[in-house]
C-alpha cells in the first residue's frame, strides 16, 4: 500500500460530509441580522454544458498530463485572514499551506449565508479579511458593489487545471461574463430530493412527484431554509427556469409552495440530515451534504438523495479576493495552492462536494467520483441550470415570506 493509499483510508474513516451553509461548530464571530440590501441580477437561465462533470481533463493545457502546473512566486505578509462557511476547508489542507508559505496567523471566520458575507461587507468590513468564498450569482453582485478585486490569472497557475466549464461560468457571450474575471470555483454541487426510502415507497424522481406525494408524508417533510433552493422545486415542476421573474409563472409557483407549507415539519439548512437520520423526517428538499453520511450507516443506509429528472440547482461556490485585502500575497498563494491536484483532490474527499478541477479528478477516490450524489451522471447533465441573484425581485421576496410563515400551518 502507497502512502497517498493510507492517507486516503485514513482521511475515508474520518469523514464527515457536513452541510456548507451549516453552523457546525463555534466561531469567534458572533453572527448579524441577515438582511439584504439591493442588488442587481439578471434574469436569464444559466444552462449546465454536458461538459461538467466529464472525468476526462480537456485536450491540451496542463490538465492533459500528470505534471503540476509552474508554481507561482509568493512573499506572503505571514498572515491569511479568511471568510467562508463554516467546516469547508480540509484541516490538514491549512495546516500544509501554513508551513509552506511561513503562514503565522490564519483566521477562519463564518457566516451562514451569502446575505450574511453581504451584509458584513455593506456594514464596513472591507479591509478586515482576504479572501471569501460566495455562490457564484452573487459575485456580479460582490463586483458592482465593488467589494471583490478581478484576479490576476498569471500568478495562478493551477486554474489552468480548472474545467473551462466552470472558469466560464458566466455566459463568455453574455452580460455578465466579465464577471467570470473575479473568480475562481471551489466546488459545486446540487439542490434536490432526499428521502428514507423504507417509509417513502413512492418513487420520487421529479419536482412534480414530490409535490404530489407530500400530503401522505405531512409533519415529516424537511426543507432547506433558502428561497432560492426552494423556489427552484415548484419553478422546475411546472417547466419554468428557476430563476424567472415572470409575475405568472411566479404566482403559479406560489400555488404549489402553498399546498406544500403545511406539510413542511421545519425549514433547517443546518442539521436536515439529522432529522433524516432520526425519521423525524422522511422527505427532503436538501442540498447534498451529510447525505452520504448516512447512506453509509447500517441503520440509515435506505436514505436515497435523487437530482429531480424535471431540473434542479447547480450552485457553485468561487473564492473571491475582497478588495483592501491586508494580506494579498497571501490571497493569491492560497488561490493557487488550493488548486494544487492533490490539494483539491484532499477538500473533495473531506467535503464530498464535486471538484472542478480535472486534474485533482484523477486523485480522487474512484468510489466517491462514481457516487452519482456528489458528481452528477452525465445523463442528468442537461437538465441543471445555474442560478442568477434574482433574490431582491419584489414578488418572489412576498412568496418566500408568505412561504415561511406559513410552514406547519
Amino acid at each position: 500500500m502507497t502512502e497517498q493509499d493510507i492517507e486516503r483510508a485514513v482521511r475515508g474513516m474520518a469523514r464527515t460530509p457536513l452541510s456548507r451553509r451549516g453552523f457546525l461548530y463555534a466561531s469567534t464571530m458572533s453572527a448579524t441580522a441577515a438582511f439584504l440590501a439591493a442588488c442587481t441580477g439578471n434574469t436569464t437561465g444559466s444552462a449546465a454544458p454536458a461538459s461538467v462533470a466529464a472525468s476526462n481533463p480537456p485536450a491540451g493545457g496542463p490538465s492533459a498530463s500528470t505534471g503540476a502546473a509552474p508554481e507561482a512566486s509568493y512573499a506572503t505578509e505571514g498572515a491569511l485572514f479568511m471568510f467562508n462557511w463554516a467546516d469547508y476547508v480540509d484541516p490538514v489542507n491549512i495546516d500544509e499551506f501554513k508551513t509552506r508559505y511561513g503562514i503565522d496567523e490564519f483566521t477562519y471566520d463564518i457566516y451562514p449565508s451569502n446575505e450574511e458575507l453581504l451584509t458584513r461587507l455593506q456594514g464596513g468590513a472591507t479591509g478586515l479579511y482576504d479572501i471569501a468564498c460566495p455562490t457564484c450569482e452573487f459575485v456580479p453582485t460582490m463586483a458592482e458593489q465593488d467589494f471583490i478585486i478581478p484576479l490576476d490569472m498569471a500568478r495562478i497557475p493551477n486554474a489552468a487545471y480548472i474545467n473551462p466549464t466552470f472558469q466560464n461560468f458566466f455566459d463568455p457571450a453574455g452580460p455578465q461574463a466579465k464577471y467570470n474575471s473575479y473568480q475562481i470555483p471551489k466546488d459545486w454541487g446540487t439542490t434536490g430530493i432526499s428521502l428514507r426510502s423504507k417509509v417513502v415507497t413512492e418513487e420520487v424522481k421529479t419536482w412534480k412527484e414530490f409535490f404530489e406525494v407530500a400530503p401522505k408524508y405531512s409533519g415529516r417533510i424537511v426543507v432547506v431554509n433558502s428561497a432560492g433552493d426552494v423556489m427552484t422545486a415548484p419553478l422546475k415542476a411546472l417547466g419554468y427556469s428557476l430563476n424567472s421573474v415572470d409575475p405568472t409563472e411566479l404566482n403559479a409557483a406560489r400555488e404549489l409552495l402553498r399546498g406544500l407549507a403545511p406539510h413542511v415539519l421545519v425549514l433547517d439548512s443546518d442539521t436536515y440530515q439529522d432529522k433524516l437520520r432520526t425519521e423525524e423526517a422522511v422527505l427532503g428538499l436538501t442540498w447534498t451534504g451529510g447525505i452520504d453520511e448516512l447512506k453509509a450507516e447500517p441503520e440509515t443506509a435506505d436514505v436515497v438523495y435523487n437530482v429531480p429528472e424535471d431540473g434542479t440547482l447547480y450552485w457553485m461556490d468561487s473564492w473571491v479576493i475582497l478588495k483592501d485585502a491586508p494580506h494579498p500575497e497571501a490571497a493569491y498563494a492560497w488561490l493557487n495552492f488550493i488548486h494544487e491536484p492533490e490539494i483539491q483532490a484532499r477538500e473533495t474527499e473531506t467535503n464530498y462536494y464535486a471538484t472542478a478541477n480535472d486534474e485533482a479528478k484523477k486523485l480522487v477516490d474512484p468510489e466517491l467520483l462514481a457516487n452519482p450524489t456528489v458528481f452528477v451522471p452525465d445523463a442528468a447533465l442537461a437538465n441543471l441550470e445555474g442560478a442568477n441573484d434574482v433574490s431582491t425581485d419584489p414578488l418572489r421576496v412576498e412568496i418566500w415570506e408568505e412561504f415561511v410563515s406559513s410552514v406547519g400551518g
